[in-house]
Order: C-alpha cells, then structure tokens, then sequence
C-alpha cells in the first residue's frame, strides 16, 4: 500500500485531483471491522469513482500502447532500412563505386538524422505508455484492495446482524424460561396456599371435634344418668345423691310379698 500511495502522490495526483488523494487516504486508513452501514455505501461510492477513473486510465493506456508501439514499429523500421543503406554503403565503398557510395552515404546520413530525432520521440511514448500502465495498475490495485474491504467489512457487518438476532432470539428465549419459572414459582405458592388452607381447615375440623368431646364430657359430667348402666348401678347412683329410687323392692321384701300369696 506504501507503493501505491507513493505512486498516485507522485503521478497519480495529478489526474485524481485532491479528490483522488483524500480517497486513497481514507482507504489507507478505512477499518472494515468496525465500518457501520453509513461508512460502507460511501466506500462503495468512492469504488466506483476509482472504477470509473480506473477505466478511463485503461483507456489512455490502450491509446498511449498503441502510439508507442506504432512509434517503436516505426523506428525499427527506419533503424533497418539504415542498417541496409549502411551494408551497400560498405559494398560500394569496397568495389570502388565511389558515386554509389556518394550516394549511399548521403542517403544514410538523412535518415540517421531522422532516427536521432525518432529516438527520443519514441523513448517518450515507451515512457508515457509505461506511466499509464502503471497508473492503471495502481487504480485497479486501490480498487481491489477498496472491494476487498468492502467485502470483508460486508461480511463483519452481517456477522453482527446475526449475532444480534442470535443474541435478541436467546433474549427473548431466556424471557420465556424466566416467564415459565415465575409460572412455575406462582403454581408452588398457589399449591402452598392450598396446603396452608387445608392445614387451617385441618386445625378447625380438630378444634371442632376437640369442643364437642369437651361438650360431651362436660354433660357426662352434669349429668347423673349414663346410658348402658344396669339398675343396681343406677339405684347405687341416685342413693349416694340422696334420691329415692322409684320402685326400688328390696330382696327380702320381694321374698315376704310371694309368702302372703
């Protein structure tokens, strides 16, 4: 990335404009992983100024390839053609052919003259077409680096997204499980309650059974007749409370009754 940045300062620049070093700058600087939505739309943005710019770059080095190349194609060209005027140079100068060889010379000497003025012409395009070529390449480079970003912040952005349905989907699952315990808990109090009434109903049913024995015994207690007592036990009774036992015979006197019959 130090190249590029280099490269586009020094070059690039001056067709990217101010506009193409704050790009390159923030690209530079740009953290996918903690880009927010807002920041990706404007990397895509600044994408596709770099695409376009990256295709007219395509474009200026297609153009600069070619005149270079026709520049080269031409100076071999003239470069061979000199190269044969200089051979018959040395085969006239050899038989002796002094007018030929005037004449070669004179020939050789016009188009070295152009060759000389071709020669830098032709470094320039190579130069100038090798500029663009580099130029697109670093632009294409940025724009890959610049997708490669944008991908990964892309993809970090969706795992967030996924991890916050994960996390409001556990959310809402621990709700649910705490919704159901508070259930669980109101059903033990209302089963406690239940026993809690049973126990009181329990101690009213005992205290209720404890008041009537009490009410019987107290009237066993008042009172002087008990059932299943026999006569005896009955005549013993009433004498010791000082009642007469209605007709109450003695032994003997039941023996002296039977005699008068």
């Amino acid at each position: 990335m130090g190249g590029m940045f280099g490269f586009l300062r020094s070059f690039g620049f001056e067709k990217l404009g101010k506009v193409g070093e704050s790009i390159t700058q923030k690209i530079v600087a740009w953290d996918p992983e903690t880009a927010s939505q807002a920041e990706i739309e404007e990397m895509i943005r600044d994408l596709d100024k770099i695409t376009t710019e990256a295709g007219k770059a395509r474009a200026e080095y297609d153009r600069e390839k070619a005149e270079a190349e026709a520049a080269q194609k031409n100076y071999n060209k003239f470069m061979s053609a000199a190269e044969l005027l200089n051979n018959r140079l040395e085969e006239a100068q050899t038989s002796g052919d002094e007018a030929k060889a005037h004449q070669l010379d004179s020939s050789l000497n016009k188009l070295l003259e152009e060759l000389e003025g071709l020669k830098p012409e032709v470094e320039r395009e190579n130069q100038e077409a090798s500029e663009a070529k580099a130029y697109h390449d670093e632009l294409m480079e940025l724009a890959q680096v610049t997708a490669d970003k944008l991908k990964k912040a892309k993809d970090m952005l969706e795992k967030g997204r996924r991890d916050m349905q994960r996390a409001e989907i556990e959310r809402q699952r621990a709700e649910q499980r705490a919704e159901k315990s508070q259930k669980m808990a109101g059903l033990k109090t209302e089963t406690s309650s239940l026993g809690v009434a049973l126990a009181a109903m329990n101690r009213q049913a005992e205290q209720a059974r404890a008041q009537a024995a009490g009410s019987d015994m107290k009237a066993k207690l008042l009172s002087t007749e008990r059932d299943g007592h026999d006569e005896i036990i009955k005549a013993a009774l009433s004498e010791v409370s000082g009642e007469t036992p209605k007709n109450t015979v003695s032994v003997s006197e039941r023996l002296a009754q039977l005699k008068k019959k």
